[in-house]
């Protein structure tokens, strides 16, 4: 027992032997390499020269041109005038459209429309390319009429331009009135016949109010002519030729 404990202590001397002279070896290196490291200058590393700096440009009173130019707070300074939009003109708005009774058509005679050119107003005949008032009617048919005004065209359906005022009958003209002018009205005989109505134009009268003359008959050299319209039953007296 006691020479393995010998043994022991002496191996556990022999560790430490070593292990001392490894520690001193480590010094030893750890010097020299400080010794090393004193010793050894750095090599500087070389710099470009400076960039000289910028001349600074003497004040002038010129330079400040832009600044009174552009100021925010006095428009009087800006030079450039700042002229007014132009603002065209409003349009002109277009006149109060004319008012139908209704319209006829009938094979070689031109489309014909009744109008006045406001409710309850006289009215007559028209046909494409007349006048009434500051429209001038370009076209007619059965469903629309075409109205031309300052360079435009307006396309206005018939029944939207009906007078929904009742009929008055003009009063008879004076016996003094002109020879053209036309023939007033027949009143109504025991048998609801009466001649033709107010003219036209182009040859045709319309037919009076209640007149229940059939389709055929001729009066004053004009046949009464009955025919199926969009707005119901259309008369009116042609001139016999």
């Amino acid at each position: 027992m006691n020479r393995k404990l010998r043994l022991l202590d002496l191996g556990l001397v022999a560790v430490l032997a070593l292990l001392g002279v490894e520690l001193r070896q480590e010094r030893i290196r750890a010097h020299a390499r400080e010794q090393t490291l004193l010793h050894s200058g750095a090599k500087p590393i070389p710099t470009g020269a400076l960039a000289p700096m910028p001349t600074v440009q003497p004040l002038t009173a010129t330079s400040y041109a832009a600044v009174a130019a552009q100021n925010l707070f006095s428009k009087d300074r800006n030079p450039n005038v700042i002229l007014d939009p132009v603002i065209p003109p409003p349009e002109k708005p277009a006149p109060p459209f004319p008012v139908a009774r209704g319209v006829m058509l009938w094979g070689g005679v031109p489309p014909t429309i009744v109008l006045s050119d406001k409710a309850g107003g006289q009215q007559r005949g028209y046909h494409p390319g007349e006048k009434i008032g500051e429209w001038k009617i370009a076209s007619i048919d059965n469903s629309f009429v075409v109205f031309e005004w300052n360079g435009k065209q307006f396309k206005k359906r018939i029944d939207e331009l009906l007078d929904r005022t009742p009929l008055t009958m003009a009063e008879p003209p004076a016996p003094a009135a002109a020879a053209g002018a036309p023939k007033p009205a027949q009143p109504l005989s025991a048998n609801g016949t009466a001649g033709p109505g107010i003219d036209t134009g182009a040859g045709l009268k319309g037919c009076v109010p209640g007149d229940k003359s059939p389709s055929g008959t001729v009066v004053d050299g004009y046949k009464k002519v009955v025919s199926q319209t969009p707005f119901g039953a259309g008369c009116q007296w042609e001139q016999v030729k």
